[in-house]
């Protein structure tokens, strides 16, 4: 059982760094945060999904960080699913930061009709 315990952890682990990266490659790609500019509405459902993307690889993380915390003695794939589930929570909670800080300096005019 924790065998693949830690086999789990380390696939959630390596499935959450790829989401993560891409997820930034994205949000790089669209560029949703321009300051002072009105967003379009495609802008404005990429963002919102790419946000959510960053949501759901946090608790891929989470549950990385957790399966390999109870299989740490499965030996190093559940030390490296715990690795991996660190890096991509920390890579998705920078995203979520980023997401809630453009949401919040877009412009104010641009939702009323």
């Amino acid at each position: 059982m924790r065998t693949g315990l830690a086999l789990a952890s380390l696939a959630l682990g390596l499935v959450g760094v790829v989401f993560s990266v891409s997820t930034w490659v994205a949000w790089a790609i669209v560029q949703p945060g321009s300051a002072g500019t009105l967003p379009q509405s495609g802008t404005v459902i990429i963002a919102v999904l790419l946000g959510a993307l960053w949501v759901l690889v946090m608790a891929a993380a989470g549950l990385a960080i957790v399966f390999g915390a109870f299989a740490w003695r499965a030996g190093p794939a559940a030390l490296w699913g715990v690795g991996l589930g660190v890096l991509s929570g920390v890579l998705s909670l920078a995203g979520a930061i980023v997401f809630a800080v453009t949401v919040v300096n877009w412009p104010v005019t641009a939702w009323a009709g």
